[in-house]
């Protein structure tokens, strides 16, 4: 356990598939109900309005009625070079007042290879949960596995688990109680994890859809000169605000 403090646990775990940990987070998530939390976590546009760090997400294609191929790029704090992500995503959703699954992992599509100025990075399997306390109240599960790729120095994942991991929890609590006004306000019948019927992303072609490599997509990212970058030298404490 590296952070246990405000309704808000974090502990990591090392295990043989990468370098870097298992990151677990149980949060409380009192005056949000499950149903709203997972509304949150599935739409797009509205992130893009509370997440600094998100630089562009898209649909590339349909799977099944409750699985998609996204493509996901985020800033990374300054001289560190941005990162991206493609990643089969599939959910599933028990009912009201039920628990709620999300859960992404990384694959390879034809149409997004590695792009210039930005690092390949790996979802190995990152899962939301969410079980609801009550109708208003839920607790929050997540757990994830990365490799931001590149070279990133050790320190960065203890600093990611301590600090930027918890500041994203209130982040999200706070987008939580943001959104239904402004959901109200932008097309409040679309919402496509819950009718799939509302899915616009072309139907999977699996001739599109190559072997994954981990291996190969880090060695792909090359080396970025990112070790040697000091803690005194990033700002990484202001880059995820919880304002």
């Amino acid at each position: 356990v590296c952070y246990d403090k405000s309704a808000c646990r974090v502990a990591t775990k090392k295990n043989t598939l990468s370098a870097f940990d298992v990151v677990r987070v149980q949060s409380e998530f009192n005056d949000i109900s499950a149903e709203l939390l997972y509304d949150v976590l599935h739409d797009s546009e509205y992130r893009s309005t509370w997440d600094t760090a998100m630089l562009e997400g898209s649909d590339i294609c349909t799977v099944q009625p409750n699985s998609d191929i996204g493509y996901y790029s985020i800033k990374s704090p300054p001289p560190f070079k941005n990162r991206d992500f493609v990643t089969q995503r599939c959910w599933l959703d028990f009912g009201r007042n039920k628990e709620k699954y999300i859960i992404n992992h990384s694959v390879n599509h034809l149409s997004h290879p590695p792009k210039k100025n930005f690092v390949r990075g790996i979802s190995y399997l990152t899962g939301f949960l969410m079980v609801p306390k009550n109708e208003k109240s839920c607790t929050f599960y997540y757990m994830t596995q990365c490799d931001p790729g590149g070279s990133l120095p050790a320190w960065v994942v203890n600093k990611t688990s301590k600090v930027l991991v918890p500041k994203l929890m209130k982040k999200l609590m706070k987008a939580c109680g943001k959104y239904e006004k402004w959901k109200g306000k932008h097309q409040p019948q679309y919402k496509p994890w819950l009718y799939p019927e509302q899915m616009t992303a072309p139907r999977i072609n699996y001739a599109d859809i190559g072997t994954f490599s981990a291996e190969e997509t880090l060695i792909a990212s090359g080396d970025t000169n990112e070790g040697a970058i000091g803690e005194n030298a990033v700002e990484i404490d202001k880059f995820v605000g919880d304002e």
